[in-house]
């Protein structure tokens, strides 16, 4: 019995976020399966960490991706616990691709970025700034 857990995340630019996942050094493959407890579930992007446990994203109809996994084998934990540790990952990978689409969306726009800091609460401030004529 496989044990997968579905987190919905707003991710929807594929290519953002791979590069997400690659920066937090998971190793990528396209349109494949990740492992589970005795099942399969097929991915359209599998991330693999270095601990061997495999994270997969799925494409919904609205061209956002969800997030799924059974670490249930890796961690030992209730099912409870097991979503909100897929939670923690979801928020963690959502706040990196946020700041890709602001900082592309401000180049687009012709902003220079001034300053990027992370605060004490762990966001992010990004300060740009565009010259007009």
């Amino acid at each position: 019995m496989s044990h997968f857990s579905r987190v919905k995340t707003r991710f929807k630019n594929r290519d953002a976020l791979i590069e997400c996942l690659e920066d937090a050094e998971f190793s990528i493959r396209q349109d494949t399966t990740i492992r589970g407890y005795r099942g399969l579930q097929n991915v359209d992007i599998a991330a693999r960490a270095k601990n061997g446990s495999e994270i997969g994203f799925v494409k919904n109809s609205d061209g956002s991706f969800d997030m799924v996994a059974d670490w249930w084998t890796k961690t030992g934990r209730g099912e409870q616990q097991l979503a909100r540790s897929l939670q923690v990952m979801a928020e963690k990978v959502q706040q990196d691709y946020a700041r890709r689409m602001v900082l592309e969306q401000a180049r687009n726009d012709g902003f220079s970025v001034v300053e990027e800091t992370e605060e004490k609460d762990g966001s992010i401030r990004i300060v740009v700034r565009r010259w007009v004529p």
